[in-house]
């Protein structure tokens, strides 16, 4: 239900902005190669408040020679550098070749994740002559669960008595108690 409510809004906000409609899919290319974005695929991630980040946008970019692409990220349809005027989010762009393709990641890295960040649509855009393709992601808080913390806290307290009660048996068994009898 929530993928869907954000789903709906990023259609909403695309619709009604001229930056990020203007990143509609346009193929005119006689090679049949296109970059495609492998990931983000229009998903969430988790991330606790304070925690560091390492979101990547990865590019089939398996294009002919003297291609240009450009592979970079937007915070709700501004720069990242316009986001964070700190260093605490950052991209960094690398390129890989494998065996059958070439790859572009740019990495978006966040040194420490704010509650800000929660309510920002990030997305991954890919201009080139052949295509202008867009993927979001948005960062939600992650969960702890309530449960499975009471548990583990529960058998901790039980292992420090049982802990307890044997130490002092331990300690107990090495020093008898000696009675006298006084007349």
């Amino acid at each position: 239900m929530t993928v869907s409510l954000i789903m709906f809004i990023f259609i909403c906000e695309s619709i009604s902005s001229s930056e990020v409609s203007s990143l509609s899919i346009h193929y005119n290319n006689t090679s049949g190669h296109v970059p495609q974005i492998l990931y983000p695929n229009n998903n969430t991630v988790e991330a606790l408040v304070g925690s560091k980040l390492d979101i990547t946008c990865t590019v089939l970019a398996d294009l002919p020679p003297k291609t240009e692409i450009l592979v970079y990220w937007l915070a709700n349809q501004s720069y990242i550098e316009d986001y964070s005027n700190s260093t605490r989010v950052t991209e960094v762009q690398t390129e890989r070749r494998e065996k059958e393709a070439s790859y572009i990641d740019v990495h978006l890295s966040f040194s420490e994740i704010k509650r800000k960040d929660f309510e920002i649509n990030f997305v991954c855009v890919v201009l080139s002559e052949e295509i202008d393709q867009a993927s979001f992601i948005f960062i939600k808080p992650a969960v702890s669960n309530v449960a499975s913390d009471f548990v583990v806290a529960l058998v901790v307290l039980m292992s420090i008595i049982l802990v307890s009660i044997c130490t002092r048996k331990f300690i107990k068994s090495k020093h008898p108690l000696r009675y006298a009898i006084l007349k």
